[in-house]
């Protein structure tokens, strides 16, 4: 009889111990954000794609997050943002060569027409991992596809714009990118195609000395040579206040038309305030967003291959605070 109240005891409290250890754990997991089946997450093997940036915290790179975030999330995918934030060509490498020791299931980058870059994008083709270029583009490299602007038609845009707006006459001062050689030469040879059709239009540039300085170094030369410039184009993003200062400091009594290839809150409070005539939105949100559906796709081989370029839209921004869309989205 005691042997039986004996067991009766050690079973009950065996009992009262597992169902504690289970409302204990279920509390523990409950805090540590584990979810239950009816809750599925993404284990430690689902996709991973990283998205590595030449400017990590500029204005473009956070709306390319928000869109690569969207996209992420309704694909369930896990999404990393590395990145450099000053352009710097050896850490870019370094970056894409850390991603593909990872093993990520893709790479989005920023793209440069380098030999470097090429022979990076390579290894990561070599071991299997995809990569999309975005923004700016290595149409040399071994990447899938590229998404972004086209950087041709930009410089038709704001040619056709720029001219109808000094009436198809004027010297204008051409500010260059330190960074951006490649965009800045199809960005220019649209320009040409279309200043070609105006004889009264002529682009200057500053001297082979400081033409790959500084924005305000690069302006200042320019009115050094040509001081009856009547306009000035920025090439690079960002660099609309470096401009107006430059050309406040030389001549108080004239007013210079600026136009940027750029449409970030400094430059749109620019062209608020009148400083800047007008910039030029490239969407960079979608961009995001579509660079990674197009890498889910390719991942999950429902597109195989990817068309070999996407273009995102791309819109004059003028002071009434509206965008003209001067080009439609379309795929090449």
């Amino acid at each position: 009889m005691k042997k039986l109240i004996l067991i009766a005891i050690i079973s009950s409290s065996f009992l009262t111990l597992s169902f504690s250890l289970y409302y204990m754990f279920t509390i523990y997991q409950s805090d540590l954000g584990i979810a239950s089946r009816a809750e599925p997450m993404l284990s430690e093997h689902a996709e991973r794609i990283v998205i590595i940036s030449q400017e990590q915290g500029s204005f473009m790179m956070n709306e390319i997050q928000k869109g690569a975030r969207t996209a992420a999330d309704a694909h369930q995918i896990k999404i990393d943002f590395w990145g450099v934030y000053r352009s710097n060509l050896d850490e870019l490498i370094k970056q894409i060569d850390i991603a593909i020791a990872s093993k990520a299931s893709g790479i989005i980058v920023e793209g440069v027409d380098h030999p470097e870059f090429d022979r990076m994008v390579k290894k990561a083709t070599a071991k299997g991992i995809p990569v999309i270029t975005i923004n700016s583009d290595a149409p040399d490299s071994l990447r899938k596809s590229y998404v972004g602007s086209d950087h041709y038609q930009e410089g038709i845009i704001m040619g056709e714009y720029i001219a109808t707006q000094l009436n198809g006459r004027g010297t204008v001062g051409v500010v260059k990118s330190m960074t951006s050689p490649g965009t800045d030469e199809l960005r220019l040879k649209g320009l040409g195609e279309i200043f070609g059709k105006y004889p009264g239009i002529k682009l200057v540039f500053a001297s082979a000395d400081n033409e790959t300085l500084q924005p305000k170094i690069q302006t200042n030369d320019i009115l050094n040579h040509y001081p009856k410039v009547d306009a000035f184009i920025s090439l690079p993003a960002d660099s609309g206040e470096s401009i107006v200062q430059a050309a406040k400091s030389r001549s108080r009594m004239k007013d210079y038309p600026i136009f940027i290839f750029d449409d970030s809150p400094q430059t749109v409070m620019l062209i608020n305030n009148g400083l800047v005539q007008a910039g030029l939105s490239q969407h960079y949100e979608e961009m995001g967003e579509m660079s990674v559906n197009l890498m889910k796709r390719w991942l999950d081989a429902i597109q195989l291959p990817l068309d070999n370029s996407y273009f995102t839209p791309i819109s004059i921004v003028t002071s009434t605070g509206e965008e003209e869309t001067a080009f439609e989205n379309h795929s090449k």
